[in-house]
């Protein structure tokens, strides 16, 4: 469970962040959000896919990790093996949460720190205070990343609300026997529908190039030659 408290240079003033990756301190995961604006960097390491909200029939794209449940094949001991870590992973313990404000007008942003992080620590890591109670250099990086996740959603919106216009999604799936003879399959998840992207017309097209979508969507498609390295990866793993 999350314990989730807004952030401040005076009860928090001695807290520090344990920066590195390993699987003592990551929360294990299969897949991870990934943001349209990081397509670009994301799909050079990752497969790109898509899961479905089935109560608000609402779509979101992940990076896949791996292959079963809590199985991340990115993390070992030595760290996140890849050039790339996603702007979720990087963000964490923050996260970011809307505090009232005391005179009841709208309700303004503030960061938050999840105590119960193994990341968090008082003796170890990174300090988020400097000793006159500002921003360390780290405290501002994260901040700079849930800023700039803030600020791109009206344009996250617009990729998913364009998806969901043109019925660009499809179900996907993906069968995988290890060298063992171990089978495993990837289900669930939903992808772009080439065909339909193909004959959309030239109109629709037209929009999508327009809003920066057309890119993210072919960003996606290249990400799919990645299930080949991270069946490698999951071979190795079963090797031990």
């Amino acid at each position: 469970m999350t314990n989730a408290v807004v952030l401040n240079n005076v009860t928090h003033k001695d807290l520090r962040v344990v920066r590195r990756h390993s699987p003592a301190l990551n929360e294990p995961l299969n897949m991870t959000l990934a943001l349209p604006f990081e397509f670009r960097s994301l799909q050079h390491e990752y497969p790109l896919v898509f899961i479905r909200n089935d109560t608000t029939h609402t779509y979101q794209a992940v990076a896949l990790l791996g292959f079963e449940q809590q199985e991340n094949l990115y993390l070992n001991d030595q760290g996140w093996d890849a050039s790339y870590i996603p702007l979720m992973i990087e963000r964490q313990p923050f996260l970011i949460g809307m505090q009232p404000a005391a005179d009841n007008s709208a309700a303004h942003p503030v960061l938050l720190i999840d105590m119960d992080s193994p990341k968090v620590s008082e003796h170890d890591g990174e300090p988020l205070f400097l000793p006159h109670g500002g921003h360390s250099e780290y405290l501002q990086q994260v901040t700079d990343i849930l800023a700039t996740i803030r600020e791109r959603e009206s344009e996250t919106q617009v990729f998913y609300d364009l998806l969901a216009r043109y019925e660009l999604l499809e179900p996907f799936f993906l069968d995988v026997t290890l060298d063992n003879q171990t089978k495993h399959r990837l289900t669930g998840y939903y992808t772009i529908n080439e065909e339909r992207l193909s004959t959309l017309p030239k109109e629709a097209i037209a929009e999508l190039h327009q809003q920066n979508v057309l890119p993210l969507l072919y960003y996606v498609l290249a990400s799919h030659s990645n299930f080949r390295s991270l069946i490698d990866r999951k071979q190795a793993a079963s090797r031990g």
